[in-house]
């Protein structure tokens, strides 16, 4: 079991409301130690490894202060595109990987070795993107106090702009870039946490059935050149108005599809 830090301890604590009594503290401790216990089985089970120290830090905020289970835990695991794996992959999906961890923790397109080298470690080693990110930020192009938080905001925007359609405000900018810095937030945890905001709530009721499903038009146009058929167009749209999808999030499922593989190859 991992060491806990006393400045994790103390910003658990003072999120979670506790106040600094040997009690509360010790109830605490116990807390920590049973969600940390209930991530690392979650990602033997679902990563088939132990987490690192970052993700060990997102997922115990998670449960901690937002009342996660180990069930949650293994189902957010399953469903994040960043851990999926695209071993033997000759596909279009290793390279985009790189890219798109590239361009949140560098904010850069990848230099052709850089993409050469990460792209083989998928393909071949069975790397994912998270893989790559968690690389990433052991570079000293990373590791400055100002690489990480240009990293933090690159993500932070992304999140903002595909699910609330604007700019982050000042206050959100330094609530989320402390979750990321300090907790080891990704734009998949952030993306989560504004679209079920009340903001986000109120925007998906102004859609109507009508623009969500040229949504799903515009998607298949521009990723298979093609109109939707009529089960793709049924469920893309439910996704839309039911679960707050945006067009960005269908052309990445889209593109995530055997079809476009099958015309990219």
């Amino acid at each position: 079991m991992r060491i806990i830090t006393a400045a994790l301890t103390t910003g658990i604590l003072l999120s979670a409301g506790y106040g600094g009594s040997a009690f509360a503290q010790q109830t605490l401790l116990a807390q920590v130690g049973g969600a940390d216990a209930a991530i690392v089985r979650s990602f033997r089970s679902v990563v088939g490894r132990a987490p690192t120290d970052r993700e060990l830090a997102r997922y115990r905020t998670l449960m901690i202060r937002n009342g996660w289970t180990e069930a949650d835990v293994r189902s957010d695991l399953g469903a994040r595109t960043d851990y999926r794996k695209y071993r033997n992959d000759t596909g279009t999906r290793p390279t985009a990987a790189v890219r798109s961890a590239y361009q949140d923790i560098l904010g850069r397109d990848p230099d052709p070795d850089g993409l050469r080298n990460y792209r083989d470690k998928i393909v071949r080693e069975g790397w994912s993107e998270q893989d790559v990110r968690d690389d990433l930020r052991r570079s000293t192009e990373y590791a400055t106090l100002t690489g990480r938080t240009a990293s933090a905001d690159r993500i932070i925007r992304r999140a903002y702009m595909d699910v609330l359609k604007r700019e982050p405000d000042p206050e959100g900018l330094a609530t989320y870039r402390r979750e990321i810095i300090e907790n080891g937030w990704e734009y998949h945890d952030l993306r989560q946490v504004l679209a079920r905001s009340q903001e986000r709530r109120e925007n998906r009721r102004a859609v109507p059935d009508t623009e969500a499903a040229e949504m799903v038009r515009r998607a298949y146009l521009s990723v298979l050149n093609r109109e939707p058929d009529e089960v793709g167009l049924r469920d893309y749209t439910a996704k839309i108005l039911r679960e707050g999808w945006t067009e960005a999030q269908v052309v990445r499922s889209l593109r995530d599809s055997d079809e476009y593989r099958a015309k990219n190859q």
